[in-house]
C-alpha cells in the first residue's frame, strides 16, 4: 500500500504552510498591537506637602506588588524600619488594577497614624487611591476616607538596596 499519494502530500503541504501563515500572522500582531504592562512594583515615598492634613507630619509609603495588569499593596504611615519590613510578609489591604496608563488601588487599610477616623486600635480607613506613573514617580489623588475628598499628592520610587556580592579572598 502506498500511503504517500499526491493527494496526501497536496493535503499535508497544504495544512503544514496554512499553520506557518497564521503563526506569522498572529506574532506580527502581537509585536506591534499588545504591550505589557510596565514594571511598577516596588515602595513609594509620599511626599509630605501633599498629604491629607492629618498626615502631613507623617512618612507614608506605598508598596506595591505587580502581577501584570493586577496590583495589590500597602499603605503604610510612620518611618520605622521593623514596621517596613513586615510589610511583605503580610496580607495585602489595597486591590487594583493597571489601565489606561494609571493605576488604581482601593481598600481597607488599618491604623493610618494622625487621621481621626483610624486613630483607634483596629480601626480601618478606606483608601482610594488613583495615578499616573512617570519614571520613578506616581501623581494622582488619594482620598483616605470614603466621605473625603481626593487630594492630590506625588509618591517618589525607592531605591532597592541590592544585596552586597562576596568578594573572593
Amino acid at each position: 500500500m502506498n500511503h504517500l499519494s499526491l493527494k496526501s502530500l497536496a493535503f499535508y503541504g497544504i495544512a503544514i504552510g496554512s499553520v506557518s501563515l497564521l503563526f506569522k500572522v498572529v506574532t506580527a500582531y502581537g509585536e506591534t498591537s499588545l504591550k505589557a504592562a510596565p514594571a511598577i512594583a516596588g515602595s513609594y515615598r509620599f511626599d509630605p506637602k501633599s498629604l491629607p492634613e492629618c498626615l502631613k507630619s507623617d512618612t507614608l509609603t506605598l508598596t506595591i506588588e505587580q502581577s501584570g495588569v493586577y496590583l495589590s499593596g500597602n499603605l503604610r504611615s510612620g518611618n520605622s524600619e521593623g514596621d517596613r519590613a513586615n510589610t511583605a510578609e503580610e496580607k495585602p489591604f489595597l486591590a487594583g488594577k493597571w489601565e489606561n496608563q494609571g493605576l488604581s488601588l482601593e481598600g481597607a487599610v488599618p491604623n493610618l497614624v494622625g487621621c481621626s477616623d483610624s486613630g483607634a486600635i483596629g480601626q480601618k480607613s478606606y483608601v482610594k487611591l488613583r495615578g499616573i506613573v512617570e519614571k520613578d514617580s506616581i501623581n494622582g489623588k488619594i482620598s483616605l476616607t470614603e466621605r473625603a475628598a481626593a487630594t492630590n499628592f506625588t509618591a517618589q520610587k525607592e531605591a532597592v538596596a541590592k544585596p552586597q556580592q562576596k568578594q573572593p579572598h
